[in-house]
Formats: structure tokens, sequence, C-alpha cells
């Protein structure tokens, strides 16, 4: 019963760190867009993707249970870019 619980709470962080990095990733696409570092964000957006789906799938055995957790997952950061929007701004140069 310990070790379920424990599985329990690693899946909730592991889906809670991957909403957070690619909302936070989604960001940074949003502000580089027309650069060629979106391609680097987006691409490590997608790596956190496949990076959540694996270790989720090796907690819970299940292929099924992973897809549907990223499934969720991907559906509340759309949600959270659709009401709370993306940070607006520029990036700005260091000045030294």
């Amino acid at each position: 019963m310990k070790r379920k619980i424990t599985k329990i709470l690693d899946v909730a962080i592991h889906s809670i760190n991957l909403i957070l990095i690619n909302y936070a990733l989604s960001n940074m696409m949003a502000l580089f867009r027309s650069s060629l570092l979106y391609i680097l964000f987006f691409a490590s957006e997608m790596w956190v993707f496949v990076q959540y789906r694996k270790s989720i799938e090796t907690l819970s055995n299940s292929k099924t249970l992973a897809n549907l957790l990223l499934v969720i997952c991907a559906a509340i950061e759309i949600g959270l870019l659709y009401f709370f929007g993306i940070v607006s701004g520029k990036p700005i140069p260091f000045k030294l």
C-alpha cells in the first residue's frame, strides 16, 4: 500500500513538473517566434513530452495510462495558455 502511494505521488510530481516546464517553454517559443531559437524551444518541449511519457510508463507499467496522462497534461497546458495567456514582451540584450 505504501509503495502504491509513493508511485501515485511520483506520477503527480512528474505531471506538475511537465505542465510547468512546458508552459514556460511555450512562453519562450512565443517570445522567440521570429527567431531561429524558436526551433530550440520547440524541440525542448517535445523532448520533455517524450521523457515524461517514458517515466510514467516505467512507473505504471502501462502504455495506456502513460498516453492518457500525457494527453491530460497537454490539455491542461493548452488551458493555461488559453486562460492565462503568454508572457508579453520582447527579449532585451544584456548591456555590458
